[in-house]
């Protein structure tokens, strides 16, 4: 198989995944020494700290879509780069979606594993669009209730 063609064979099955919620699937596609990205928990290091990770973050947010807006392969550095939404449930009253936009840097190692993701954003714009949404749905979260 070409190097192009492992990429994208990765990367499907990493969105397939990802779209049918499946958080341990998706941990899976990870190397046992793998790391994990994210702008607000930071990273996670190894498939079963990514497998918490995923678990826990993703906990509750049902309603949420994570739209892709492009994706490039570079076979030369093996790194996938997409680019998407992390999108709240629902619109404004003006119709607009409360999203907030990101990339994603994912480092394929052969063997339909990745090494490596990094999913960047800006927290505060995230913060912003979670304060909207809460006045918008009478204080309502647009996620469960953080236990302690």
């Amino acid at each position: 198989m070409e190097a192009d063609d492992e990429l994208r064979a990765c990367y499907a099955r990493h969105r397939r995944l990802h779209e049918a919620a499946d958080w341990v699937g998706l941990a899976d596609l990870f190397t046992d020494d793998a790391s994990y990205l994210d702008s607000v928990y930071g990273w996670s290091h190894g498939r079963t700290a990514i497998r918490s990770f995923l678990a826990e973050s993703m906990q509750g947010l049902d309603g949420w879509s994570f739209p892709i807006h492009s994706v490039a392969y570079d076979p030369t550095t093996s790194r996938i780069l997409n680019h998407w939404s992390n999108r709240l449930p629902g619109t404004r009253p003006d119709g607009t979606f409360y999203e907030v936009p990101g990339a994603s840097v994912l480092t394929y190692s052969g063997d339909g594993l990745l090494s490596c993701q990094m999913d960047l954003f800006d927290t505060r714009w995230m913060r912003r669009e979670i304060e909207a949404w809460i006045a918008d749905h009478d204080g309502q979260l647009p996620y469960p209730e953080p236990t302690p």
